[in-house]
């Protein structure tokens, strides 16, 4: 059997990949010795550094880039330097089997059984990583719940939140130059929640995000314009498709989650 460090790596905030972890290391308790969380490593220099402090002891990276670019880097060196890695679209707990050798206990640190509940959260957190931000529209008929919203409308926290409650989720993001998925179209609304967000509390929120970044200069991203533009299409869309729709200016992510869950219990 052996003992392995997680590297949980990304160009945005790991919380995603910390949640599938923290799944991962309750099962595979024995083999996973530390867990490193590394956000906002947007470069390819950071990359290759992280692969070699990775293959120096004998760790698993886990993964999920915005950039097509920065994925492809990683895919591509660590192949080369032979160390293995994992994309939160993919499924964590075969890679944990196949890397340490060891079977998933049947125990969890509460000394309870692996139950049926607990399976289900599992699944619930992987199709939730899977679905996240657009990434997969196939099968949409297989979630629960449905998120859409512009960006920074707190689709991600919600998804992950609710997926901790064993609800299958799915989020996407709206945009004006993009045609939503047809899917929504041939989906129950009843499963449909569109978020919404006062504009000036947008902009403030997207401010801060592009300074996060390090990005200088103006940007279209975070004008008033900008944000009253995709705010109106994405109205648009959810008059079009009839769904409920949420303002979470200033609510926190339980209060969200709770608004959702109290809609499909009345239906």
């Amino acid at each position: 059997m052996k003992s392995i460090v997680i590297f949980v790596v990304s160009d945005t905030p790991t919380e995603i990949g910390e949640l599938l972890v923290k799944a991962g290391t309750s099962v595979f308790e024995n083999s996973i010795r530390e867990v490193r969380f590394h956000p906002f490593v947007d470069d390819k220099l950071s990359i290759d550094y992280l692969l070699d402090l990775a293959k120096q002891e004998n760790g698993l990276v886990v993964y999920r880039f915005a950039s097509i670019e920065l994925k492809h880097h990683m895919e591509t060196e660590a192949k080369i330097k032979d160390v293995p890695i994992y994309d939160v679209m993919g499924s964590l707990m075969e890679t944990l089997r196949s890397i340490t050798g060891e079977e998933p206990v049947r125990n969890l640190k509460s000394s309870r059984e692996l139950d049926d509940h607990y399976i289900k959260k599992i699944e619930a957190i992987e199709f939730a990583v899977k679905y996240d931000d657009g990434k997969n529209t196939s099968d949409l008929d297989e979630a629960d719940i449905i998120l859409i919203g512009v960006s920074r409308t707190s689709k991600t926290p919600i998804s992950i939140y609710l997926a901790n409650n064993n609800y299958k989720v799915a989020n996407i993001p709206l945009m004006p130059e993009v045609e939503p998925p047809q899917e929504l179209f041939e989906i129950s609304k009843n499963k449909i929640f569109g978020l919404i967000l006062d504009p000036n509390h947008l902009v403030n929120i997207r401010s801060e995000r592009i300074r996060a970044m390090g990005l200088t200069g103006t940007s279209n991203y975070g004008s008033y314009e900008r944000v009253m533009l995709e705010l109106e299409k994405a109205q648009q869309l959810f008059d079009k498709l009839g769904c409920t729709v949420i303002d979470v200016t200033s609510k926190a992510i339980e209060e969200i989650a709770a608004i959702i869950l109290a809609n499909i219990t009345r239906r």
